[in-house]
């Protein structure tokens, strides 16, 4: 035969305390558990390799179809000479001026001089064929190169200057 107490402070208690017993019955196993999953689930980027800061692998830059050195001088006045130049992969600068984008190629440019005014980023390019160019450029692109020590990458906003040298020659 079935009973039922409208007393619902016992009610409560007895919902409470039947909790907590099946709790305790358990041991802790399943919230155990719970938090091994979650620990193994927030370590696994970083076990894997994905927590590295860089972003891209300190020895793995991209390769330029075309191959170009450069002269990079930063905002400390040092300077590192680079070849398979390339900005995230392409041989050319993009830029704004008014409301069209530019893209002039690395052939064309002979130097380029960064300007940070009001957290704006801008490049006067100078042309090889004498005439100049001012564009309003992504801060936070990298240029890529390789030294005779290693790989070399640097955020446009961190660059005073760079040279532009000619274009390799060998295929391969």
């Amino acid at each position: 035969m079935l009973q039922f107490t409208l007393d619902l402070k016992n009610v409560k208690c007895y919902s409470f305390a039947n909790e907590i017993r099946l709790l305790r019955k358990f041991d802790g196993g399943i919230m155990r558990r719970f938090f091994q999953l979650l620990l193994i689930i927030l370590l696994l980027p970083l076990i894997t390799g994905m927590g590295s800061q860089g972003g891209t692998p300190s020895d793995k830059i991209p390769v330029p179809a075309k191959k170009f050195t450069a002269i990079f001088i930063d905002q400390m006045d040092i300077t590192t000479e680079c070849r398979e130049v390339s900005i995230e992969g392409a041989t050319f600068l993009e830029g704004k001026k008014g409301e069209g984008t530019f893209s002039v190629a690395f052939e064309n440019i002979q130097t380029v001089v960064f300007r940070l005014n009001e957290g704006k980023l801008y490049g006067l390019i100078k042309l090889r064929d004498g005439g100049t160019m001012e564009l309003l450029l992504n801060k936070e692109r990298k240029a890529y190169g390789r030294t005779k020590y290693g790989t070399f990458q640097i955020r446009l906003h961190d660059l005073k200057k760079i040279i532009m040298g000619q274009a390799d020659q060998k295929k391969g």
